[in-house]
């Protein structure tokens, strides 16, 4: 990041916590290199804040997204957080509502749910994280049991409600369908890029190769659901991997 860093860069903009993999950035450190060269950081906490700490003051950001519908508040409604005296131009030209920062009517029942629940998720995140995580060995521990997988993202610094995986000589999609028909909601990638069929660009970043990172599946999972579930997901996924793989000429058992 520092070594990216140009005389005419006026932001520096990082995930901090990727929507398809999971991995966790070091935002604090990067923070850190921005204050020193004085350029102004912001990162996109979406997928992180109400589901892991965030501390804005201890990342050194001067500016944070967020969204509401990621911690079980109403979708629609998101928030942008502005350190002092950082200065912005308004998205949207008009009146002067919003600190002449957005012009329009502002969504009061998305602002109080959305309020509400960050409220929740401060409040309850050390027992959501305690069952996420039991979740996550779950999957993690069924994964071992099938031949052939490959686990994308950090190992540790990573959200605890989401594991990505790539399942070797077998496509993605396929088994996504199959697993539809079962009535398991799974993703190949991330939300935003549903529909595209072009392989994912976070997972070629990584070295994931092509053909590999086709066969990509991304689990993610929430505060209501059970070990049981997990058990019922990995049933489908078993026998969707063994009939996709049966048709693979590219597979060879052993």
């Amino acid at each position: 990041m520092e070594e990216a860093i140009r005389e005419d860069t006026i932001l520096i903009s990082i995930m901090h916590a990727n929507n398809e993999i999971g991995t966790i950035e070091p935002i604090a450190e990067i923070g850190r290199i921005a204050k020193a060269k004085k350029v102004p950081f912001h990162t996109d906490a979406v997928v992180s804040c109400g589901n892991i700490p965030v501390d804005v003051n201890e990342m050194g950001v001067d500016l944070m997204s967020i969204a509401a519908n990621q911690f079980y508040g109403p979708p629609g409604i998101g928030a942008l957080y502005i350190r002092e005296k950082t200065r912005i131009l308004p998205l949207i030209d008009g009146g002067v509502q919003e600190s002449n920062r957005r012009a329009g009517t502002p969504n009061m029942l998305g602002v109080v749910g959305m309020g509400k629940a960050a409220e929740l998720a401060r409040v309850e995140m050390p027992q959501r994280t305690e069952h996420l995580l039991k979740l996550k060995k779950a999957v993690m521990d069924r994964l071992a049991t099938i031949d052939k997988i490959v686990v994308n993202g950090h190992p540790e610094k990573s959200l605890p409600g989401l594991v990505s995986f790539s399942v070797e000589y077998i496509e993605g999609e396929s088994m996504m369908m199959m697993l539809d028909e079962e009535g398991i909601n799974i993703s190949t990638r991330s939300a935003c890029a549903s529909g595209s069929l072009r392989t994912s660009h976070v997972l070629i970043a990584t070295g994931t190769d092509h053909a590999t990172a086709q066969g990509t599946l991304v689990f993610s999972y929430g505060i209501d659901i059970t070990v049981e579930d997990i058990d019922k997901a990995f049933e489908s996924l078993r026998k969707s991997v063994a009939f996709l793989r049966n048709m693979s000429p590219l597979y060879k058992k052993g």
